[in-house]
């Protein structure tokens, strides 16, 4: 799993590839989340080469959608394939 994470003008971007498991849940959430707790307008995760993702990965996307949402901010999901967006959508997350 590689990730990167860009931030600029409270646009955030972040790209995940490979399998999102608990280690990696655990890496994106300690580098996204500083930058989620200052001001940003909208956040945007690439799926585009996500392979898979469990519990731990949608509960970090959950996560962000509720702060995104105390924060009057948006986020958005490009380019999942529809086995993941399946997922997605069964654990609550808006597409």
């Amino acid at each position: 799993m590689c990730y990167e994470i860009k931030d600029s003008d409270q646009q955030i971007d972040v790209i995940l590839t490979g399998i999102i498991g608990v280690k990696e849940a655990t890496s994106i959430r300690q580098k996204l989340f500083p930058l989620i707790q200052q001001e940003f307008r909208s956040l945007t995760f690439h799926l585009g080469t996500v392979t898979d993702m469990d519990s731990s990965g949608l509960g970090l996307l959950l996560a962000v959608q509720k702060i995104a949402t105390d924060y009057k901010a948006s986020v958005s999901f490009q380019d999942a394939h529809e086995q993941l967006k399946e997922r997605l959508y069964m654990a609550g997350i808006r597409l």
